[in-house]
């Protein structure tokens, strides 16, 4: 494992931005803290007439949900030596031994147009969105920055708001791929051994969460993610520089921006404060879970029989009404009962 680690292609983009962690490390940490949650390392040493055929998986879990992502395979596919053969296996292996383990998706951040992609479509992996990443130039200073807007740091009672926020402007496809984003702007308790630490900032007018954002900060440097409602487009800018405020602690460190293809305004907007492209990658996922319809027995109620049942094809009932009038010293007094027909 430790040589297969030195030749193996990291999946996690932001986290190898921002604090890398190395395959054998995690084995470690989710052995001591998630012994109970099933395997998160899968090796492949096997030996045909073709040779000895090795490879390495690594997924993570994401704290509080039954959702893991593939975050490491070794070794690299431009090292030849059936090397897509041994992802191939690997993730149909480890996408058998999750489901086993309760986990109902699977995610992976890939690559554009590769051959990683590929394969993991070959496995029954599917597209459901793209990120792309923005890097902020070297020069620019971030303790001159300013912002207008105010924010506060994000609270657990901001669960409700932000799910709505979310679910505003993202595509109704990338919702049903992310579960609804149970949890997705969540700040779950850090655990130890966790890499880098995430907070939260949300941005409130009228009562309503309009923008929000979350800071990932590493050994190497900053993370920002964004969430802002299309009614508040005008302020992204804004947005923006209130984040490169709260990275001023470090003011050498990289700083990088990450949104999705489908939130409007950040390629024009990103330049302009002194950010460049980076990278970009795709998102795939697997649900385990599958849909199954069973036949189950269930009494129904049986209608009576009348006596002219059959005999006609029209069926009427009759409705009984009672009438009541008030004599003269107020007291109620019925008057009669009138049949009414009704078909």
């Amino acid at each position: 494992m430790a040589r297969l680690q030195k030749a193996g292609t990291p999946l996690d983009i932001e986290e190898q931005l921002t604090h890398p962690r190395s395959p054998m490390r995690s084995v470690f940490l989710d052995t001591i803290l998630s012994p109970q949650s099933g395997p998160s390392t899968f090796i492949l040493d096997h030996r045909d007439e073709n040779g000895l055929h090795q490879g390495l998986a690594q997924v993570r879990i994401r704290p509080g949900r039954p959702e893991r992502d593939v975050v490491f395979m070794s070794p690299t596919l431009n090292s030849g030596n059936g090397s897509h053969a041994i992802w191939q296996r690997l993730l149909a292996h480890l996408c058998v031994q999750t489901a086993e383990s309760g986990t109902l998706r699977i995610y992976a951040r890939l690559p554009l147009h590769t051959d990683e992609l590929q394969i993991f479509k070959n496995v029954g992996f599917v597209e459901y969105g793209q990120e792309h990443f923005y890097q902020l130039d070297p020069s620019v200073d971030r303790t001159e920055v300013t912002s207008p807007l105010e924010l506060r740091p994000q609270q657990a009672g901001d669960s409700w708001g932000l799910q709505k926020l979310y679910a505003t402007f993202t595509p109704r496809p990338v919702q049903n791929a992310e579960g609804l984003a149970q949890g997705q702007w969540e700040l779950v308790k850090r655990r130890w051994g966790e890499q880098g630490r995430r907070t939260g900032y949300v941005w409130e007018f009228d009562g309503d969460i309009m923008g929000a954002l979350h800071i990932r900060t590493g050994k190497r440097g900053y993370s920002i993610r964004t969430l802002l409602h299309p009614d508040a487009l005008d302020k992204a800018e804004e947005l923006c520089q209130a984040a490169l405020r709260l990275t001023t602690a470090r003011p050498k460190a990289p700083v990088y921006f990450t949104f999705r293809h489908y939130e409007p305004g950040w390629p024009h907007i990103l330049p302009i404060l002194g950010f460049k492209p980076l990278t970009s990658q795709v998102l795939v996922t697997k649900p385990m879970a599958v849909r199954v319809r069973e036949k189950s027995n269930k009494l129904i109620p049986a209608l009576e029989a009348s006596p002219t049942e059959g005999a006609a094809s029209t069926t009427i009932m009759s409705h009984v009404r009672s009438e009541v009038n008030v004599s003269k010293n107020g007291v109620p007094r019925r008057k009669r009962k009138t049949t009414i027909p009704v078909l």
